[in-house]
């Protein structure tokens, strides 16, 4: 009984990870074969950690947290859709953080710059849009 309850939890720990390792990948427009060759490995071995059909290494998670410049931990975070934890707006707010600083990571200083400069006309092109609302 035991056996099979450890079972049952190490498949669904890998397949968190491997979700999570597809989408960093994805967010990334990395292909499969790009980061097969980054981390050393085969593309159908990385098809299979991404599918939670083969469990990730320590070694393999701290390569891949080096790559996409993510805490391990955030490959351990159960996928928004089956997660316990009730969808507040404070954890909706830290999930659009955490995924702006996964995509922005790789950015040069120069395109930071623009990005957020970028940002700033948003949030002060919707600032803009409230004020008047509030004025008419």
């Amino acid at each position: 009984m035991g056996n099979q309850r450890r079972r049952e939890s190490k498949m669904q720990v890998d397949s968190t990870i491997g979700h999570n390792i597809r989408e960093e990948r994805e967010m990334r427009s990395m292909s499969r074969e790009e980061l097969a060759d980054l981390m050393g490995l085969t593309i159908s071995h990385m098809g299979l950690i991404e599918r939670g059909e083969r469990g990730a290494t320590a070694v393999t998670l701290a390569m891949l947290s080096r790559i996409f410049n993510v805490p391990v931990d955030n490959f351990f975070t159960p996928p928004s859709g089956k997660a316990v934890i009730e969808d507040t707006n404070e954890a909706t707010q830290t999930s659009s953080r955490q995924k702006i600083y996964s995509l922005t990571s790789r950015l040069d200083k120069h395109e930071m710059d623009f990005m957020i400069q970028m940002i700033k006309s948003i949030v002060s092109l919707k600032y803009n849009r409230e004020t008047e609302s509030i004025q008419k």
